[in-house]
């Protein structure tokens, strides 16, 4: 059984179908270590480009789990193998396939991060304070005293993010579960630019860095 779990399923012949995608690489305990776009080299091996930072001291033959989400059939895509550095790219050995999934969650950050949510297209409504309770690059979780619909479309503002600026964010209501103080939410981002997108990962990766110091 594979670090996931789950069986080995595949194998370096059919890795190419998995170069450019958006890879978030962790420990064996489930810490985020960076993101990265990923790339397959003329011999068949994976190589990462981080997108962010990597939250790493001890550079070789690390063992990490790897999510990614494959668009074309979408599905998540699980995987595991050995970290090592070449230069400013990152190359993983033994690599392998453990799974795919229809979970298209990514990596979430819980945060006490304060902010307001609008509901679009409707002249008129004043925004309603709202905190994040968790985000992620596919989402977000928000606190709030207002009533949603799941499939409400909301602008949010969080303008200040652990010393990272973001805009304001387009995001559809998916779910939601009634609170002591409130209503929550969980949402999913539309729209998003690929700038946006990296802006997201790289202030979620200073939140966990910032609590793993603590």
């Amino acid at each position: 059984m594979g670090l996931f779990g789950r069986g080995r399923s595949d194998n370096h012949q059919n890795l190419s179908e998995y170069s450019g995608m958006r890879m978030e690489v962790m420990d064996e305990d489930g810490h985020l270590l960076f993101v990265a776009r990923s790339s397959v080299t003329w011999d068949g091996q994976m190589e990462l480009q981080p997108i962010t930072t990597p939250n790493i001291d001890d550079v070789d033959g690390v063992s990490v789990l790897m999510r990614g989400y494959e668009e074309a059939i979408q599905k998540a895509v699980h995987m595991e193998g050995e970290l090592e550095q070449h230069s400013n790219t990152w190359r993983v050995s033994d690599l392998h396939v453990t799974g795919k999934d229809n979970d298209r969650a990514f990596f979430r950050q819980e945060t006490s991060v304060e902010g307001d949510v609008l509901p679009m297209k409707q002249v008129g409504i004043t925004s309603n304070h709202c905190r994040v309770v968790n985000i992620s690059a596919g989402g977000v979780c928000i606190l709030t005293d207002r009533t949603f619909r799941v499939g409400d479309k909301l602008l949010l503002r969080a303008n200040q993010m652990e010393e990272l600026q973001l805009p304001p964010l387009i995001c559809v209501v998916r779910r939601m579960t009634r609170r002591k103080n409130g209503f929550e939410y969980g949402c999913e981002f539309v729209d998003l630019r690929p700038a946006v997108e990296d802006t997201i990962v790289k202030a979620i990766m200073e939140m966990q860095r910032k609590r793993m110091r603590r």
